[in-house]
């Protein structure tokens, strides 16, 4: 679906992006010169499993949900993806139907071009598709954490990490989460979500009222997820950064990740 472009960003927004940050200057002046920068409404349905996409997204502020149909209302989140990827990079390879359905569960920001450009750029660009191919490589390792998170793992566990994956996609320590997203991105009734909830705040890890969820304290939160958090963070640094031997030694890499991400104060 089109969005209406956004007003102008008071920041720099071409690189706030880490795929479109990671392309060569004049790659990315060419793909940001058929994109719009629009602005993303919560609940905002990007996408329709086994429909065509309209558009692809680099997201820059915002977080998308990838989700599958459980049974009758239920959804399920199977992956999110923020500032770090993209959704609907598959049609760079020629790909225009979607597996699943998007949805914004963060507003935000995001970069949306034509899925029909974008197979262009990818024709044109090989360091354009290099990147979007690790992208969904990544995504593809990062569905399996997510089944073998579902089954071994603890409530408080896979909330932790939920929430954790939550903070780096949005850059920030305010999520706009209510206990109904946290249950579908859980695969868990909203009970078992709000008893784990209640755990993590008794420790003071995290403060949370209707719809807002405050990480305070990210290093202790870091002490209650499970080993699929570190995993993928693994995962997505291995693939994307570490050049392949037929690679030259000039070929597209990511910048290495700061500490933890920039957040916002709550107050």
């Amino acid at each position: 679906m089109a969005v209406p472009p956004c007003a102008k960003a008071r920041i720099e927004q071409t690189l706030a992006n880490r795929l479109l940050a990671a392309l060569g200057p004049a790659d990315r002046h060419h793909l940001l010169a058929d994109a719009v920068f629009v602005e993303l409404g919560a609940t905002t349905v990007l996408g329709l499993g086994g429909t065509a996409l309209a558009h692809a997204y680099f997201p820059t502020t915002c977080m998308i949900s990838l989700l599958a149909p459980e049974s009758g209302d239920k959804r399920l989140v199977l992956g999110l993806t923020g500032y770090e990827g993209v959704y609907g990079g598959a049609c760079a390879l020629g790909i225009f139907s979607t597996a699943f359905d998007a949805v914004v569960t963060g507003a935000g920001q995001a970069w949306q071009i034509d899925a029909g450009r974008l197979a262009a750029h990818g024709r044109s660009s090989p360091a354009l598709l290099r990147l979007l191919s690790r992208f969904l490589y990544v995504e593809l390792r990062q569905l399996g954490t997510q089944a073998i998170c579902s089954h071994f793992h603890s409530l408080r566990q896979r909330l932790a990490r939920c929430l954790l994956m939550s903070q780096d996609r949005m850059r920030s320590s305010d999520l706009w989460l209510t206990h109904d997203d946290l249950s579908q991105m859980l695969g868990a009734r909203r009970a078992g979500v709000t008893v784990a909830a209640g755990d993590l705040q008794a420790l003071g890890l995290i403060r949370y009222t209707r719809g807002h969820i405050f990480i305070a304290d990210r290093a202790q939160l870091l002490t209650q997820t499970c080993a699929c958090y570190f995993q993928d963070q693994t995962i997505y640094s291995q693939t994307m950064w570490t050049p392949t031997p037929a690679e030259p030694a000039n070929g597209t890499k990511l910048p290495h990740p700061q500490p933890g991400p920039p957040t916002r104060s709550a107050e």
